[in-house]
């Protein structure tokens, strides 16, 4: 099997917060290890299709706890079994200004 591989845009940050999604009518709860402003690498219980969009709430560090940030429309750019990357396709302007201070370290994690 061949994958295709593509150059980031970004430099990403490891981490290591949850994230919830719908899929198949229910809410799934993932892993992220790796985060950008354009997309991030997790991990799922359930395997997910490349292609799959859906809204995505990151539970970033702020001070002493995590709090849910919404990101609109996320796409699964890859799937390898329980690992997928996710590319962020739709994000507000304070949900972007949110993720921007957790990515320059303006908050605690």
């Amino acid at each position: 099997m061949v994958k295709t591989y593509s150059v980031r845009n970004a430099d990403r940050r490891s981490t290591h917060c949850a994230f919830l999604y719908f899929w198949n009518g229910t809410l799934q709860q993932g892993k992220v290890w790796d985060l950008s402003e354009t997309g991030w690498r997790a991990s799922v219980k359930h395997p997910l299709p490349a292609g799959s969009e859906m809204t995505v709430y990151l539970a970033l560090p702020d001070r002493n706890a995590y709090k849910y940030m919404i990101v609109n429309m996320a796409a699964v750019c890859w799937s390898d079994g329980h690992t997928t990357g996710w590319k962020v396709s739709h994000i507000d302007e304070a949900a972007k200004s949110r993720l921007d201070q957790f990515l320059n370290g303006s908050e605690e994690d």
